[in-house]
């Protein structure tokens, strides 16, 4: 059987850009079995990110990052989605509705999670060129993007591959992945452009910032509007 995955070489990986001889590359780019190479390189991103970043190529095609993000956004997601198909439908065999709701319930929630199963590699693909768009603009804005996009975006496609993973875990898992790929994000921007943490962090953090305080603004024009209509109507 074929691998579906292969390396960017059939033999040997590409030789680093000038440089960067010291960075080998994770072992998702390295010759060797599908299996084993995922495992590895998501070993290294969740429990040595700081050495995982410290030895990725800056260059050498989006292709295998790209390839290794969708693949484990896809398996996290997929399982993601089966967990909660489960509870979904759990939770209306149990309703006061009995077995009519039960099924109706059941043919609601596989028609969900066989949407999200379609639709899971497009949203990955537009989540890291997005993603990786706005923390680079960030590091610019910042003065801290020392590389190309494709360094940050070979950082945000090893990053979100690896912790979409954790969406295996039931309950928590969707909460871990998110917090974790953010720590994974500001070591790995740190460690690939060879920057501080703190301006890492701040690429990372401060688009989040500023969506939360956005958010917050527009619920409180939204209250204000409401609250000042219901006190100008008359019954």
């Amino acid at each position: 059987m074929s691998d579906p995955f292969p390396p960017p070489s059939s033999s040997l990986p590409p030789p680093p850009p000038p440089g960067d001889t010291a960075r080998t590359g994770p072992a998702w780019e390295q010759p060797g079995p599908v299996f084993n190479r995922f495992l590895e390189t998501m070993r290294e991103v969740l429990l040595n990110p700081q050495v995982f970043f410290r030895t990725m190529r800056r260059a050498g095609g989006l292709g295998p990052p790209l390839t290794f993000g969708i693949a484990g956004t896809f398996i996290g997601g997929v399982i993601g989605a089966l967990w909660q198909l489960m509870f979904m439908t759990m939770g209306s065999g149990f309703s006061d509705a009995g077995a009519e709701a039960f099924g109706e319930g059941a043919i609601a929630a596989l028609f969900s999670t066989g949407c999200i199963v379609v639709f899971i590699p497009i949203v990955a693909v537009l989540g890291m060129f997005i993603g990786a768009g706005i923390y680079h603009l960030m590091l610019m804005l910042l003065g801290a993007a020392r590389y190309p996009f494709e360094t940050t975006m070979r950082v945000v496609a090893y990053s979100m591959g690896a912790t979409s993973v954790l969406q295996i875990v039931p309950v928590c898992g969707g909460l871990a992945a998110g917090i974790w790929a953010i720590v994974a994000y500001i070591i790995g921007l740190s460690q690939a452009h060879e920057i501080t943490i703190g301006k890492a962090a701040a690429a990372v953090l401060l688009p989040i910032v500023i969506c939360c305080v956005l958010g917050i603004g527009l619920a409180m024009v939204a209250g204000l509007t409401m609250g000042a209509m219901a006190g100008g109507w008359q019954p």
